[in-house]
């Protein structure tokens, strides 16, 4: 059975995210809602197995899929997929993957 596995880095970043609308923002039930919705439409894009989209500021063999205004950067392997990066889509993508 395929599986969704999340990179530190990005389990890091989707905390980050949720702390922001959560405490900064004064919005936690949205921050709630987002979590949960960031991570259903990860699982939903591995269950339907969806085209993989490119983006020319991801290093190699990764993709994306857009939720709201995030890149979710991933990668396919033999189990499924693999999350690597999620990061605000309307950022400095080639700083953002720069290091990747």
């Amino acid at each position: 059975m395929a599986t969704v596995i999340w990179a530190p880095l990005a389990e890091a970043e989707l905390e980050d995210i949720l702390y922001y609308i959560g405490v900064e923002c004064h919005r936690p039930m949205t921050a709630e809602r987002i979590g949960i919705e960031i991570r259903e439409a990860v699982e939903h894009h591995l269950r339907i197995g969806s085209p993989a989209r490119n983006h020319p500021n991801l290093p190699d063999g990764w993709s994306y899929l857009k939720f709201k205004r995030w890149l979710i950067a991933f990668e396919h392997d033999d189990n499924g997929i693999a999350v690597q990066r999620i990061v605000d889509a309307s950022r400095d993508l080639p700083e953002q993957f720069r290091d990747a």
